[in-house]
């Protein structure tokens, strides 16, 4: 079974908790007593988060719980690595807080869930070098030079072949823009011809 918390800050968006992690929420005796569930706030990033302000002697400190993270301390053991980990979302719902969505990943993994990328050509793995573009592909200390193509767009499917070949179905594939799309050109104004020139009459 599944629960949805509304976010207050935000219209029409809900955290998503399973049975076991709600309960949990709501069994802890810190959570409850700040009011947790009725308090939670979409972070600028879409994750959901409780804040508060704690007022001491000396200054203010503020509190911030993260809940995909509250929850992977509770029920998700972290794997041994030489590599940071990071928390990742299965689904790419960062809102989607259950315990089977959550997962610990490295950070070339955490790329890979991410659909967004800000390359100068458009698409992950291409890079323009004079007239012709590049695809390129990283992986374990690998560098997978697939070669120059003529268009960005022919590099990038490139990139995506290699890219399944390795990793199957991910968020990180390029979506190809169709070839050759033109805007509309508007129709050209029709021409008036010009008024002739009366002579007056004297």
């Amino acid at each position: 079974m599944s629960y949805k918390i509304k976010l207050k800050n935000v219209k029409n968006e809900s955290a998503i908790l399973d049975d076991k992690g709600y309960k949990a929420v709501k069994g802890d005796k810190k959570l409850s007593s700040v009011n947790f569930m009725d308090n939670l706030r979409a972070h600028s990033s879409g994750y959901p988060i409780f804040q508060r302000c704690i007022t001491t002697k000396k200054n203010l400190v503020y509190e911030t719980i993260y809940l995909h993270r509250w929850i992977a301390e509770k029920f998700l053991k972290k794997p041994k690595s030489n590599r940071k980990l990071f928390l990742s979302f299965k689904n790419g719902n960062v809102q989607d807080c259950r315990v089977e969505n959550l997962q610990y990943v490295t950070m070339s993994d955490l790329r890979r869930s991410n659909s967004n990328t800000n390359n100068s050509s458009g698409y992950r793995g291409v890079t323009k070098e004079n007239k012709r573009f590049r695809a390129n592909l990283y992986h374990k200390k690998v560098n997978y030079n697939l070669g120059f193509f003529k268009t960005a767009e022919e590099a990038a499917k490139a990139y995506n072949k290699k890219s399944r070949e390795l990793f199957g179905e991910t968020n990180s594939l390029n979506k190809i823009k169709p070839a050759g799309a033109k805007a509309k050109s508007k129709p050209a104004a029709a021409k008036t011809k010009p008024k002739a020139k009366t002579k007056k009459k004297k």
